[in-house]
């Protein structure tokens, strides 16, 4: 009988061990953060509610012990897992919520979301932090009372865990109105929805917080379609603080708090954020304040864009010719700015008008040009116009900072190909007064360019300093006429137009025209230009493509000459009938209506020092077309040419005789009488035809 009773000892001994190894080893390949699925909840009687818990502060300020032997329960709503609560959870039951200050970390592994908790209050405190209510433990050692976290150790003193998994839906608002700051509010610290929101503009380019650490939490702006605004606050400690915010729209789901009356929403983590929609309206507040362009980029570059300001003005670009993202707007104050849409495409096609909010954006050069880079918010408004502004390359050139990014006009230009990649054309594009730069890329589907154009429209810009101009569609090209064969000078709007000579290898500018045989009372006949680089001291005739005198000396080289890009309209004169005298320079000017107080000034120019005679010039003009009489005019500085090389300055007052006429005015520069001395006659020319008005 004692060894049966022996052997049964045995065998229990053997089966306690071999059950306590299964436990330890089950427990040794459990997770050290994994909760216990499969924990019993007590279902222990609940005495109290939030609401009755919260009642025993009427006071914000104050600190209240809980004297009575009660028993709370709520589920948790929001743990410490993602870091961005810190040192507490946040609780709800049906009839509100509360924060739960627990002196400890990884909270999430006893107390994650989902789970019931049961606390007994009693021996614990009520207090507020910027007016939420809060429970924690009685600090002991300051001499009033006061809060702290409940101790680590004394957790399983007042927190007792119940069942897992229980799921919290969160109550919708769809008013941030709805949403109260009372101390006794019951949606505080409860899990809430907001639908319908998204990220302001500027915010949209940051992070949900400062991964640097250099703020210790960062707040963000949400906003609705009807302006409505609510803070959503993120500590930079949590494990998202570095993600980028979504550019979208949709709903958040968060924890509601607030802090000295600012509402603000703190989230467990990125997926509370589903803002995948499109953005209000396509993406402007109704709330925005309008400036005009021109007020924006008066700001200069680096200026921060104030809050809620936009702008509204139509778009002059098409994207078949741009970078991918990038449009052309310009309003009615005749300026215009670049956009640059990296994150969203608002489709915007050329002539629609269009609101854009620039909230919080950077205005910044980009290659010289300014521009305002990631905008979110654009709207398509309807249907605008810009008229273009008639004007020359020389004037694009003076004026393309007040010009940049806005439609002109360019009359009788020549049109020729420089360039061409697997991306597209460059032209260079001439009228009377210089050469501009436009590039045309393979994606607008236009094969090429006319030689000559009797106009040529596009919005202009700047690239790595240098001004272009850029075409729409094939309708801004006008084939005819250019290339110095169109019919008269357009002076365009903007007092001066100025016209240098730069670029008469590839001809005349238009509405200039070169004359032999000239008298009182005819044009005489007409010339031809030699265009290829001709010499100050070559003794034939004829007009001629010199280097201009300005910025060289006398005695420079024909080497120096030909490299020379500053270039002039000349002649030189012979014995030749009809060139000394009745050498005469053309100017056939379209039109001057809506121009008074016109002044004519320009270089009138001695290249040779070699030569013996002198000539004299003299400036008359003409009304309408063929003229047979003509007027002198005054002139001031000299108007000789000879062997002393110079550039003088010579200023022409036509008394109000050319003003606001509908009609051709011709301008004539003419050497209308014999040269004097002996010897050769000398090499002259003119630079910097330049008319200006009132």
């Amino acid at each position: 009988m004692r060894n049966m009773k022996h052997k049964q000892l045995n065998w229990l001994v053997l089966l306690f061990i071999t059950l306590t190894t299964v436990t330890i080893i089950a427990a040794c390949n459990k997770k050290f953060d994994e909760p216990d699925t499969n924990f019993p909840d007590p279902n222990l009687p609940v005495t109290m509610t939030l609401k009755e818990l919260k009642a025993l502060l009427p006071t914000a300020g104050q600190v209240v012990e809980i004297t009575q032997d009660k028993t709370i329960a709520g589920i948790v709503v929001a743990d410490d897992r993602s870091g961005n609560f810190y040192k507490s959870i946040s609780i709800q039951d049906a009839t509100g919520g509360i924060t739960v200050r627990l002196d400890g970390n990884n909270l999430f592994n006893n107390y994650p979301v989902g789970r019931r908790v049961y606390i007994n209050v009693k021996g614990l405190c009520l207090g507020d932090y910027g007016g939420m209510i809060q429970l924690g433990a009685i600090n002991t050692s300051t001499p009033t009372i006061t809060q702290t976290p409940i101790p680590q150790n004394l957790f399983d003193k007042y927190l007792i865990k119940g069942s897992l998994g229980n799921p919290v839906v969160a109550r919708v608002f769809n008013s941030i109105s709805d949403l109260k700051t009372t101390l006794q509010d019951t949606v505080q610290n409860t899990l809430i929805k907001l639908d319908g929101f998204q990220f302001n503009a500027a915010d949209t380019l940051r992070t949900y917080a400062d991964p640097s650490l250099a703020a210790s939490a960062v707040n963000l702006t949400l906003q609705n379609c009807a302006g409505n605004t609510i803070i959503l606050r993120t500590s930079s400690y949590s494990n998202f603080s570095g993600v980028q915010v979504a550019k979208g729209k949709g709903s958040i789901t968060a924890i509601y708090t607030f802090f000295n009356g600012t509402k603000q929403l703190l989230i467990r983590d990125t997926s509370d954020v589903q803002f995948t929609g499109a953005r209000c309206g396509s993406g402007v507040s109704p709330t925005l304040i309008y400036k005009t362009i021109q007020e924006i980029r008066a700001l200069g570059d680096g200026a921060i864009i104030p809050a809620n300001t936009g702008i509204r003005g139509t778009i002059v670009s098409n994207t078949l010719n741009e970078a991918t993202g990038n449009y052309r707007i310009q309003d009615g104050s005749g300026f215009g700015l670049q956009l640059r849409f990296p994150g969203i495409n608002p489709n915007f096609a050329l002539n629609d008008s269009a609101a854009v909010e620039l909230s919080g954006l950077t205005l910044a050069l980009f290659n010289g040009d300014l521009q305002i880079t990631n905008i979110v918010n654009a709207q398509k408004l309807g249907t605008g116009t810009v008229t273009p502004r008639s004007a020359t390359v020389a004037q694009i050139g003076t004026n393309i900072n007040n010009w940049a990014s806005t439609v002109v006009k360019l009359s009788n230009v020549s049109i020729a190909q420089t360039s061409t990649n697997t991306t597209g054309t460059n032209y260079n594009v001439t009228d009377a007064s210089g050469s501009i730069v436009s590039f045309v890329r393979t994606t607008l589907g236009v094969a090429t360019l006319p030689a000559n154009a009797t106009s040529f429209t596009g919005y202009v810009s700047l690239y790595n300093g240098t001004p272009q101009i850029t075409i729409r569609s094939a309708a801004d090209v006008v084939a005819g006429g250019g290339g110095g064969t169109g019919t008269g000078i357009n002076l365009g709007t903007t007092s001066p137009f100025i016209m240098n000579f730069n670029n008469i290898a590839s001809g005349a500018p238009a509405g200039v025209k070169v004359y032999y045989s000239a008298t009182n009372t005819s044009l005489g006949t007409l010339g031809s230009l030699n265009t290829s680089l001709g010499s100050w001291t070559n003794v034939s005739v004829g007009f001629k493509n010199f280097a201009s005198a300005t910025g060289l000396t006398a005695t420079a080289d024909q080497a120096t000459q030909d490299a020379a890009t500053n270039r002039a309209l000349g002649v030189r004169q012979t014995s030749s009938a009809g060139y000394d005298p009745g050498a005469s320079f053309v100017f056939e000017i379209d039109n001057t209506t809506g121009k008074n107080n016109v002044q004519l000034q320009f270089l009138l120019q001695s290249l040779d020092p070699s030569v013996g005679r002198t000539t004299t010039w003299s400036v008359d003009y003409a009304l309408g077309d063929s003229p047979t009489s003509f007027t002198a005019a005054s002139t001031t500085g000299t108007m000789t040419t000879s062997s002393t090389f110079s550039s003088n300055t010579i200023n022409v007052n036509f008394g109000g005789a050319i003003d606001n006429k509908s009609q051709k005015v011709t301008i004539r520069i003419s050497a209308l009488s014999a040269s004097t001395g002996a010897s050769n006659r000398p090499s002259s020319a003119i630079d910097d035809f330049t008319i200006s008005w009132n």
